[in-house]
């Protein structure tokens, strides 16, 4: 819920890569930052397609919205309310909360998408609820296989954790939900809580700074978008791994076919972090 619209896509190939096995760091690492959708957890249906389920239990009619008029409409709906609302609303006349700003982009939607507003305005009060409701959970998201693993050995080896994201409070509760938010050594970093975004290098050193670390090397961003992640990572003075995993991804997650990953350290998986910080720390 926190970010676009979703789509099984398949990868193939990943060209002009440089495996992070081939990094030249070897101070050992102090702290590892996680993006959070399509780093440590994904959707476990498109969000267009959830959006759609709670619309139609909602008491929306089939005949007025499709999966594919939510998908389409969800942009352009995010949009308008973030331009109207900057900042999830927070400095707003009156302020907003997430979960008002979040109604705001649900209602929207399901308009562009097709619903009438005599019949969304009484169905609302449902279908927005239950839809943070759902994105709040497990319901809505799952962790990658390896996700939980990798920040317990990270716990086990005494390495501080966290996670930048471009997000509102409500993220939390996600987190929470998923076993993350009680595996990480640190206070999560916000867009929200620090009023900064990704890819600006401030909210990497408002990371650091929260977890009580100097930016430099020995602290690794890991994220699977090339600009916000990397090198918003890298334009801070910290070191970044790019995550792309072979297979599946979210349309939601940023991609670009003219994207140069030349001298971009990349991974495939999360037990690729865990191997260099034993290799970088433990020397094994």
């Amino acid at each position: 819920m926190f970010f676009v619209l979703t789509r099984t896509r398949i990868l193939t190939t990943i060209p002009n890569i440089r495996n992070m096995a081939s990094s030249t760091n070897s101070k050992p690492v102090r702290l590892v930052l996680f993006d959070v959708f399509d780093t440590l957890c994904t959707p476990r249906l498109p969000i267009h397609e959830q959006y759609h389920e709670e619309a139609i239990r909602g008491g929306l009619s089939s005949a007025s919205i499709t999966p594919q008029s939510v998908r389409n409409a969800f942009k352009p709906a995010f949009k308008t309310v973030d331009a109207q609302y900057p900042l999830y609303g927070k400095h707003s006349t009156p302020p907003l909360t997430p979960e008002e700003w979040w109604t705001r982009i649900i209602y929207e939607t399901l308009r562009e998408a097709g619903a009438s507003k005599r019949e969304l305005d009484g169905k609302i009060d449902a279908i927005g609820p239950a839809l943070m409701s759902r994105f709040e959970s497990d319901l809505g998201y799952r962790n990658f296989p390896e996700t939980i693993a990798c920040l317990k050995e990270l716990k086990e080896l005494e390495i501080k954790t966290s996670v930048v994201s471009n997000a509102d409070p409500r993220i939390l509760k996600t987190l929470d939900s998923l076993q993350i938010l009680p595996l990480l050594t640190c206070s999560p970093t916000l867009s929200w809580d620090v009023e900064a975004a990704k890819p600006s290098a401030t909210i990497y050193e408002k990371a650091c700074e929260i977890s009580d670390e100097k930016v430099g090397e020995g602290i690794i961003m890991v994220g699977d978008e090339l600009k916000a992640d990397f090198h918003g990572a890298t334009s801070a003075g910290i070191e970044a791994r790019l995550i792309r995993r072979p297979g599946e991804w979210s349309d939601g997650a940023v991609r670009d076919a003219k994207e140069e990953l030349g001298g971009v350290n990349v991974v495939s998986s999360l037990e690729d972090i865990v191997k260099e910080v034993k290799q970088r720390n433990v020397g094994g």
